[in-house]
């Protein structure tokens, strides 16, 4: 016989231990853990006993008192469900006519008032934006904020967010395009810059990841004892409950941890579909759906875990801007895993098999989205989705020969991984333990583990000798002092 007794070890370094008997013989094994960096709870069926009581996902949202609704705009009705340029070109106040006498308007032709055409968005990570395409996008949030857009768009979320099934990644993917649209209007023409993706991954192999630059003013901002968000660009919102700032609390859920590369080329690499849009939170008599911890939407999961605060509750975490940033990085890994294991037409036809014995109707391929029809699940998996309205920049990368991640807030790492890796660098004062001599640190050097500041010793200033001035040659006294006035 063979026992398997899975022992946790919580250090740095995670690993995972297992002890065998064998023929009355105990064996260990240390095995490195490439997929988490922390111990995570095993997740369960619902009882099918308890079919018709359980949520399978649903906001449980509390009662606050009166409260806005989210509703669709006239405008937003007549365009939002679009999945072309042309389409959506009346929200943007332009015309899909051709000013070329020799070229027929297409399904993606709108031009702005401004003469321009309308291109497709571009998500870059969030540190590859250079400073003034990111400062763009924090306009446009803040914009939307102050005229009450960013929250009636957020309680979309609030009060009909899809998750714990195959539908939660096209749901959001949908959300995310009506998102976009409405903040790439609020930027100025050619409103090219889209929703820019935070890959979280890049901050997991920190000493500390709530040390990385993104928890700085000049991204995310920094929180007070209370977990009050009260610097950067996002400082001092309104939540959709009315209170005056979101909240979050890093690092505060055991079970919080962001991405790890290992993770993402796991789900890009599925040949499988049931294991990418698969059924999270499935009924015990659902034999086709295993719960790997490994599945998208847990690593999701674990992402808002770790922020916590309003993002660690699921009606609540559209209140953080990070909501849209981080399902972007979601949206990235789903649109890779099709293109690296689908061709055109089964990324249009894939989709979990109608199974009332693994989770409820709204997860249906044919069934309608909440709150975002006409749309339904099936057309979620359409290509025109990034054929026609949006694209990604490339994850940023290095080399050993070229040790440039292509941004001053990312660090090229050849020390703790078997091939160059991107990563965050480090806020000033963060913890920087093992990177000790590396650029790691923001605007600081790494020293004894922490990114500061190298203060000179004035003593030993004081001790030196001034640099005597040497002349090759013998000048006069005058003729020295007109050399060192020119």
């Amino acid at each position: 016989s063979v026992i398997f007794l899975l022992l946790l070890d919580r250090s740095e370094a995670f690993s995972d231990m297992f002890q065998y008997w064998l023929n009355n013989k105990e064996y260990r094994e240390t095995v490195e853990q490439p997929w988490f960096r922390v111990h995570h709870n095993r997740h369960t069926k619902v009882p099918a006993a308890e079919k018709d009581q359980s949520s399978f996902g649903k906001h449980n949202v509390p009662d606050f008192g009166p409260e806005d609704k989210p509703y669709w705009t006239d405008l937003e009705k007549r365009t939002f469900h679009c999945v072309t340029r042309a389409c959506v070109c009346e929200f943007f106040g332009g015309t899909n006519a051709s000013l070329a006498f020799d070229e027929f308007p297409s399904k993606n032709t709108c031009r702005l008032k401004n003469g321009s055409l309308l291109k497709p968005a571009m998500r870059k990570e969030i540190r590859m934006l250079t400073d003034e395409e990111r400062m763009s996008v924090e306009n446009a949030l803040n914009e939307m904020k102050r005229d009450g857009t960013y929250n009636r768009l957020s309680r979309v979320h609030k009060y009909s967010g899809v998750h714990s099934g195959p539908a939660f990644t096209i749901w959001h993917r949908e959300l995310l395009k009506r998102f976009e649209l409405t903040v790439r209007k609020y930027q100025p023409a050619p409103h090219n810059i889209g929703i820019p993706y935070w890959d979280t991954s890049l901050d997991s192999y920190l000493p500390e990841p709530k040390d990385s630059i993104m928890f700085t003013p000049t991204f995310l901002g920094t929180t007070n004892d209370e977990g009050h968000v009260i610097t950067g660009p996002y400082a001092n919102w309104t939540t959709m409950e009315g209170l005056p700032y979101i909240t979050r609390k890093l690092g505060d859920d055991p079970e919080g941890e962001f991405l790890t590369p290992a993770r993402i080329d796991w789900t890009i690499s599925q040949d499988d579909v049931n294991k990418v849009l698969a059924a999270t939170l499935p009924l015990t008599s659902c034999e086709t759906h295993s719960m790997d911890d490994r599945h998208l939407e847990y690593s999701h999961d674990y992402v808002h875990f770790y922020i916590s605060g309003d993002m660690g509750r699921s009606w609540s975490s559209s209140n953080d801007v990070i909501f849209i940033f981080h399902h972007s990085m979601i949206d990235h890994i789903f649109e890779m895993f099709r293109q690296h294991s689908q061709n055109r037409t089964q990324r249009e036809i894939e989709y979990p098999e109608t199974d009332e014995r693994c989770f409820p109707p709204w997860h249906n391929a044919d069934s309608f989205m909440p709150f975002l029809s006409p749309i339904t699940n099936r057309d979620g998996l359409s290509n025109a989705y990034t054929d026609n309205m949006y694209e990604f920049a490339p994850r940023p990368t290095c080399e050993r020969k070229r040790r440039d991640c292509g941004s001053r807030y990312l660090h090229c790492d050849v020390i703790h991984n078997i091939e160059p890796t991107c990563m965050s660098k480090i806020r000033f004062g963060g913890n920087c333990t093992g990177f000790e001599g590396t650029s790691v640190c923001f605007e600081a050097e790494c020293v004894e583990g922490k990114c500061q500041t190298i203060v000179p010793d004035l003593n030993e200033l004081k001790g030196r000798k001034p640099k005597e001035k040497i002349f090759p040659f013998t000048f006069t006294s005058k003729l020295q002092k007109e050399i060192l006035n020119m």
